[in-house]
């Protein structure tokens, strides 16, 4: 399997890139504003169908979605509750006033990810677990050892939880501290300690060290 991490654009967010050594498709995720930094990535793969899934619609993390969409005629997966988000993308780049995010263009969704839902793109399989609260429809995407070619279990969990924090929950959708952190507790801290955690922000990290030292999680226990 090939896991692809581009960070960039304005608040330097991870876009995910990934495909089995067996398929002619290929998944991106959170496409950002980093487009041309993806495209460049992109171009040194060899595939037919790019499938873009997302674990939230915060500016930040779709904006470059439609772009994508449209050159490789992609479809877009993501959450139902996330739609009211997608629906105020032109206001979220006008109330952050950065070039960087100016005219967005809003997508169309193609299909809408339910929570516990297994999804089978691009030679993996992974589990769609809902963990909201930095917003509704927040999705973390679980891969296993037992149903994918790899050494460890890992997770995208978009910006429900970093290395030593938690994601915000004073944005668009967004609830409060305790229901996030229970959500987190309730679905991700249960996985295996060496399962690895990819955030929507920063440096990878894994459950059994955000179990034992993340401040946010030991705080609302």
């Amino acid at each position: 399997m090939n896991l692809f991490v581009i960070p960039g654009g304005a608040f330097v967010e991870n876009t995910y890139l990934l495909k089995s050594d067996n398929s002619n498709e290929l998944i991106l995720i959170d496409p950002g504003s980093q487009i041309n930094e993806i495209e460049d990535q992109i171009a040194k793969i060899d595939f037919e169908k790019l499938i873009i899934v997302n674990t939230h619609a915060h500016l930040d993390h779709i904006y470059g979605v439609q772009y994508f969409k449209e050159k490789y005629s992609a479809p877009f997966y993501i959450h139902k509750l996330e739609l009211p988000i997608i629906d105020v993308m032109v206001d979220a780049s006008m109330r952050f006033g950065l070039e960087e995010f100016a005219n967005p263009k809003v997508p169309k969704v193609d299909k809408f990810i339910s929570d516990d839902e297994v999804l089978r793109l691009a030679g993996l399989e992974f589990s769609c677990l809902l963990v909201p609260g930095h917003s509704p429809g927040s999705l973390c995407f679980y891969f296993s050892k037992e149903n994918n070619n790899i050494e460890q279990d890992f997770v995208i969990c978009g910006d429900t939880v970093f290395a030593g924090s938690i994601g915000r929950v004073d944005l668009t959708g967004g609830t409060n501290m305790e229901d996030l952190v229970g959500n987190i507790n309730k679905k991700l801290m249960i996985l295996p300690d060496d399962t690895v955690l990819f955030p929507g922000h920063g440096p990878e990290t894994q459950v059994g060290i955000e179990k034992k030292s993340n401040p946010f999680l030991l705080g609302y226990t």
